[in-house]
This record gives structure tokens, sequence and C-alpha cells, in this order.
């Protein structure tokens, strides 16, 4: 049978066609192969213990919350756990919080070979932990490293202490100062040196008057202090209640010393609305009008000086009753000055607004 030249045109298509494709088949799967040997040198990856879920810091590890995964020994540190170790480290508590898929390291467990926190504390240094509730610790978001003014709420005596109790005669005798809340700074420029967690008993108090205890968490904060410092915050803590107040580790510039009680802050926030005082002025019998007290002040300095001026060219002396016709003031006969102006007369009146 006689084939068609079409047939045979079809046929090396089709051939051509398979051989193209097992050839490119070829290629790509040893292009792959080395791609992927090479990668494999790169990026070798080694088994190690990591985080099955969140780990709070304080938290007690075991096979239910950790898990093993490959990662790339590139990005290990030399101090990661392989699951040889699994046995070692179940029953430890973790140092730092972790987040799933979080590598274990040797050093986040207490009990391991980690440096002591002592060898970090300078002579003549102090390091002493701080418990602060969750809202006075930034909301648990302080680092080692930050620098924090440590701030002191709790009653004492200030300088409105006396004024309150000014008036209060007790048997004869003057009332003792009344000791207010208030607030002042305890410690500048701190250096946080390590942050953690502790769950206590608090006392809560409910609507209907009863009180009743439950678990509140609390974070830790160990500052780096002086000797005194520290005495100074152990008393804190005993009388009132500390706050942490994050700063700016190059803010050089000290906080006020003097206190913030109670009764200033009543004065400021029941206080007026800001406008300032004003004098409203009269001049010739004419309405009102508003000025502020600077703008009075320079009116009136730059008239006395003009007519000071006009009386020293006529030659006549510069008395006191130059200045008090100025100001609207009339003198009696007998030396004494009343406060009453004529319309026609330059005159002001404090007012507050």
């Amino acid at each position: 049978m006689k084939i068609s030249k079409n047939t045979m045109l079809l046929g090396g298509a089709v051939g051509l066609g398979l051989l193209c494709f097992f050839g490119a088949q070829y290629y790509l799967h040893n292009y792959l192969t080395n791609a992927e040997k090479r990668l494999a040198g790169e990026y070798e990856t080694r088994p190690v213990i990591v985080a099955a879920t969140e780990i709070e810091s304080g938290t007690v590890v075991s096979a239910d919350n950790l898990a093993v995964r490959k990662i790339p020994a590139r990005y290990l540190s030399s101090n990661t756990l392989s699951p040889d170790d699994l046995d070692r480290v179940t029953g430890q508590r973790v140092v730092t919080s972790l987040k799933p898929g979080d590598p274990l390291y040797l050093g986040g467990l207490e009990g391991s070979d980690r440096p002591a926190l002592s060898t970090t504390v300078a002579k003549g240094e102090r390091a002493i932990t701080v418990p602060v509730d969750e809202v006075s610790s930034i909301s648990g978001m302080l680092v080692p490293g930050d620098v924090i003014d440590l701030l002191f709420v709790g009653p004492g005596l200030t300088d409105n202490s006396y004024l309150a109790s000014s008036g209060n005669v007790v048997g004869g005798e003057q009332a003792k100062p009344k000791e207010l809340t208030h607030v002042r700074p305890l410690l500048q420029s701190v250096t946080v040196m390590a942050t953690g967690k502790i769950t206590k008993k608090r006392v809560v108090q409910a609507q209907d008057g009863t009180q009743h205890e439950e678990n509140a968490e609390f974070s830790t904060v160990t500052l780096k202090v002086t000797p005194d410092q520290a005495e100074k915050v152990l008393i804190a803590q005993k009388v009132g209640q500390l706050t942490a107040v994050l700063r700016n580790a190059d803010d050089a510039v000290p906080m006020r010393s003097t206190a913030l009680d109670e009764t200033t802050f009543k004065q400021v926030a029941d206080g007026p609305s800001g406008r300032g005082n004003y004098v409203e002025m009269y001049v010739g019998g004419g309405s009102g009008v508003e000025k502020t007290q600077e703008q009075v002040g320079t009116a009136l300095m730059s008239s006395l000086a003009k007519n000071s001026l006009g009386i020293a060219s006529s030659g006549k002396a510069i008395n006191a009753g130059d200045i008090k016709s100025r100001l609207g003031i009339s003198a009696d006969t007998g030396g004494n000055t009343n406060g009453n102006t004529n319309a026609n007369n330059y005159s002001s009146r404090n007012t507050s607004r």
C-alpha cells in the first residue's frame, strides 16, 4: 500500500513533537534535580523543638505544648534544642513568652546554664523587681533595655495639706495637716533589666458592695537601681502604687519634682475656660472695649510717657498729681484718694472672664 505524502508529513510532525516533549521533560528534570541539590546544601534543615501553642512566661513545658519542626540550620542558634533534648526540658519553666513555631532555646528555661542575672549588675548597683499591674506596665510591652520613669501614687503630705487643715481648730489647737492622694516622680531614667508575669490574689468589690478575691495578672519589672533607690522602692510599694512611664532613652530632661495632689487637680479641672483676664476700658463715656491686661498696661504707659515729655519740655516738674490725673484718680483735701472716676476720664475695671 502506498503511503500518501500527507500521511508521511503528519507522522513526521507527531514524531518531532514527541521528541521535543521528552527532551524538554528530561531537561527540566535534570534542572530541578540540580537546583534541589544546590538548595539542599545551602539550606540544610535540622529538626528542633518549637512551641506548638502560645506559651506564656513561667509556663511549664511538656510534650503537650511542644512540637518538632525542620528549620534551615543556617537560621538556627547554637543553643537550640533537638528532639533528643525533649526529656531534658520537660517540666521546666520558660522565662520568656513563646509564639507558635518559635524555637525553644536552652537559655530560655529556668535552671539552664544561661548567665546569672547578677553578672549584668555593675558594682555599686542593685537589681530590684517591682510588681506592676497590666496597665501600669504599658500593657506588658516593656522589654529589657527600655528606660522608664517610676511614678508613685498614694497618700502623703503636700503643700496643700496645710491649706486643707487651715481654719480647723480642735481643742484650741490647729488641726494636723491632712494627707492627700498625690502623684510624684519616684525614680527617673531607670533601665529595665528583665520583665515577667506573676499571678496574685486581688480583692475586688462588686456592685452590691460585697468583696471577693480573684486571680489577677501582674507584670514584674526588674530595674537597675542604686541601694538608696532600692530602699525608696520598697517603702513606696508598702504605702502606695507604682506606675511605669516609658521615656526616650536619649531624653535627659528631668521631670518636675513637685507633687500633684487631688486638690491641685480639682482646681485645674474646675478652673476657668482659659480666656484669660481682660480689662474693660471706658474712654470719654463711650461703650466698653475689652482689652487684655498687657494691652491696657502698654497703652497706659505710652500715654503717661507722652504727657511726661510734654510737661518736661514746658519746664514743669512731674508730680504725683499729674499721674493721678491721667489715671482718673481725684485727690481730696485730706490727701486721700478715692476710686471714683469721671465719665471723661480714662478708667478701667477688672472683670473675670
